[in-house]
């Protein structure tokens, strides 16, 4: 027992000595959610450190929720988001192993859906990157096992490449899940040029194939630097015959007002969006609108929304976002929330 002890002391000694807290950051969000019959409060805090150097890292996130106002005991929670830790292999690759948050591309395939409340899409598994001077390589594994609801695996791959004023980025999921049977396919190309007249366009084309629907996406965007402060942007999101919706995404953050993306699930439609940013110093401002049309009536309707951001430091910053739309034909529907991050 003493010898079990011993050493057990000895490793934890031994990574106190080698490991230590580099960075901490706090990120807090209260959102008012509003319609003409109703208005609820809900408020988020993440918390993170990381720990280490470049041979071993670690990060650990937690997430808080709660709506302000209520006394029930389920309306606070406390989860971890984030556990994961990454070794450097002789420089020639990297693993990370652990819950991870993970974002490739546009996300729209495999996304953290930064918009919800809760810990929003994490997955626990290991991710390989591969450093190689041709292209970011990235190859990882992730697991879900909830007993009698939910048993899946999933691998996936992803490859970015820049080239000059272009860049491209490939991913590809394949996920089965054992209690169904199932086996759900899923890739996404990006792609991006950057003009020499300052305008850069943007291309994207998604596909998912669950073995009975097969689902496609594709993405336009432009945006131009008017001058150093003043940027507009255009995008024209066009839904196949069976639309195109992956909860593994990031389709919540696309709108910032999180607006109903899931719609577009099952039904052909648009999203032409057009916006504009403006920095003031530590000031930015920032609108958007989106214009959506569907072959379901119900999913015909508009959403604005508006920004304004405060540079604190040069890791920290407060933004204030008010959104608005008119999918209800009876009531206005209107978000708006405050962003704080803070890092240190």
């Amino acid at each position: 027992m003493k010898k079990n002890l011993h050493f057990v002391l000895a490793l934890t000694l031994g990574l106190a000595t080698t490991v230590s807290a580099q960075d901490w950051s706090v990120d807090s969000r209260t959102r008012v959610n509003s319609t003409e019959d109703a208005t609820s409060t809900d408020q988020r805090v993440r918390t993170a450190v990381d720990f280490g150097g470049d041979a071993v890292s670690a990060h650990v996130e937690l997430n808080s929720t709660a709506t302000l106002g209520s006394v029930a005991n389920d309306d606070f929670s406390l989860t971890v988001r984030e556990a994961y830790a990454t070794t450097n292999v002789m420089d020639f690759a990297s693993v990370t192993a652990g819950r991870m948050a993970l974002n490739f591309g546009s996300g729209r395939i495999l996304g953290d859906n930064n918009w919800v409340n809760g810990n929003g899409n994490t997955w626990d598994g290991f991710l390989v990157g591969i450093n190689n001077d041709f292209a970011d390589l990235h190859v990882g594994y992730a697991a879900t096992d909830m007993t009698d609801a939910y048993d899946a695996t999933t691998l996936y791959a992803n490859i970015g490449k820049e080239m000059g004023a272009m860049a491209f980025n490939l991913l590809y999921v394949d996920t089965k899940e054992d209690v169904s049977g199932s086996e759900n396919t899923s890739m996404g190309l990006d792609a991006t040029y950057a003009m020499d007249n300052g305008v850069n366009l943007s291309l994207g084309y998604y596909t998912n194939d669950d073995g009975t629907t097969e689902m496609d996406l594709t993405s336009l965007g432009a945006s131009y630097a008017v001058n150093d402060d003043l940027t507009v942007m255009a995008g024209y999101d066009m839904y196949g015959e069976n639309g195109f919706y992956l909860s593994s995404g990031s389709f919540g953050d696309f709108y910032g007002s999180g607006m109903e993306y899931s719609q577009f699930y099952g039904f052909e439609g648009t999203d032409m969006s057009f916006g504009g940013s403006y920095a003031m110093g530590d000031f930015m401002i920032g609108a958007t609108m989106h214009t959506i049309t569907s072959e379901d009536e119900s999913v015909d309707y508009s959403v604005t929304d508006f920004s304004l951001g405060y540079t604190l430091s040069d890791n920290s910053g407060v933004t204030v976002n008010y959104a608005s739309s008119d999918r209800d034909s009876e009531n206005e529907f209107t978000k708006t929330w405050i962003s704080l991050n803070i890092g240190f």
